[in-house]
């Protein structure tokens, strides 16, 4: 029996903290478990949480002392100690920042690993995130550090060879969906508007709050849920109590993923309007879940939409055009039902079956080259 290549995937965050990048790790972790020898590292974070776990498909390590801030200034250097100390074949990092400039050091406290990084971040990019001197100095040297580059976007594969990365270096790998956990047979609740998204500055939720009054003109009954918690959430409720809309617009808070999905299949429209994403996974489940979405034209969201084929296409800060199209996806039944299907049919590509595979064969190459 061959001998199971030794694999370490660096991700700052993990479970309980989970996102897009912290869910791409664990469909590594648990899919390839039988193919590889995995050991997934992450920082601590919090004390309660051990500092060992052995799951069933791979070895968890936390490191750190057990401090959110402290942990994750940490995180780079005690990642890079663990990786020499286990020393395997491939150290796969995955999200630019504390991971990716774990893997910088990884070059140097262990050479001998083939190194990967997949960028995950869109936001930044954001040019008040690159005034940053720290992020803007690091910026380079993280992206050039690995041996191969995947990105979850054709913007993020763009964005690595501008910085210098040859460019059969890159490849696409997008973050993906369970379908297995879509719910099935979900009514639609008439004129249910919703957006799922930390409430932070990059979801721009203040737009959609700005355009809201002008849907409501045209559809009196129209509802308004925002799923999800963020820094600005105090914001975001004095903006519903100013423009007196508490009786239209919900903020229902963080939610379990899979009430998430039943949320998104009773509503008729979806709306981000995202000042930077990486990808969006959420449009994938919204198409998913059928629900049309409402997307801009930033980041990696072109990659999941096409203009009227499978969603709606805007310009970003533009609470006009959020209006028309909510308006429009809500008026024009048939425009609605043929983007749900489209858009079911093209969200499947996203499945991470063919994703963690694809993942799979740049491990195998780069172990033969």
């Amino acid at each position: 029996m061959d001998k199971k290549i030794k694999l370490a995937v660096l991700s700052a965050f993990y479970e309980p903290f989970m996102s897009g990048a912290e869910q791409m790790a664990k469909e590594i972790a648990e899919r390839l478990g039988n193919s590889f020898e995995i050991t997934l590292i992450t920082a601590r974070l919090d004390c309660s949480l051990p500092k060992f776990e052995k799951r069933p498909t791979f070895n968890l390590v936390r490191v750190g002392i057990g401090h959110k801030k402290i942990d994750k200034l940490l995180y780079p250097f005690l990642a890079g100690l663990k990786v020499r100390s286990i020393k395997p074949e491939i150290a796969h990092a995955i999200m630019e920042s504390y991971a990716g400039g774990a893997l910088v050091l990884i070059k140097f406290l262990y050479p001998r690993a083939k190194r990967i990084l997949t960028l995950q971040s869109g936001d930044l990019d954001d040019q008040s995130k690159q005034k940053k001197f720290y992020i803007n100095f690091f910026w380079k040297i993280i992206h050039k550090s690995p041996d191969k580059i995947t990105a979850i976007s054709s913007f993020l594969a763009r964005r690595a060879e501008s910085l210098g990365v040859k460019k059969e270096n890159i490849f696409i790998t997008p973050n993906g969906l369970d379908f297995s956990n879509v719910p099935k047979d979900i009514k639609k609740v008439s004129g249910r508007v919703i957006c799922v998204g930390r409430l932070s500055w990059e979801k721009a939720h203040k737009y959609t709050l700005k355009a809201w009054p002008k849907v409501l003109r045209e559809f009196t009954d129209a509802k308004l849920y925002f799923v999800g918690e963020g820094p600005e959430r105090g914001d975001i409720e004095k903006r519903i109590k100013e423009a007196k809309l508490e009786n239209t617009v919900t903020l229902t808070g963080n939610l379990p993923h899979f009430q998430v999905l039943e949320e998104l299949s009773k509503s008729e429209v979806f709306i981000c309007p995202s000042l930077a994403e990486g990808l969006g996974n959420v449009f994938i489940e919204a198409q998913a879940c059928g629900v049309p979405p409402i997307g801009t034209r930033v980041g990696g969201i072109p990659d999941i939409i096409q203009h009227e084929e499978n969603g709606l296409l805007i310009e970003p800060k533009n609470s006009d055009e959020i209006a028309e199209a909510i308006i429009r996806l809500l008026k024009d039944k048939e425009l609605n039902g043929r983007l749900r299907a489209n858009g079911l049919k093209s969200s499947k590509k996203f499945e991470w079956d063919l994703i963690i595979n694809k993942i799979a064969r740049l491990y195998d190459s780069l172990q033969k080259a």
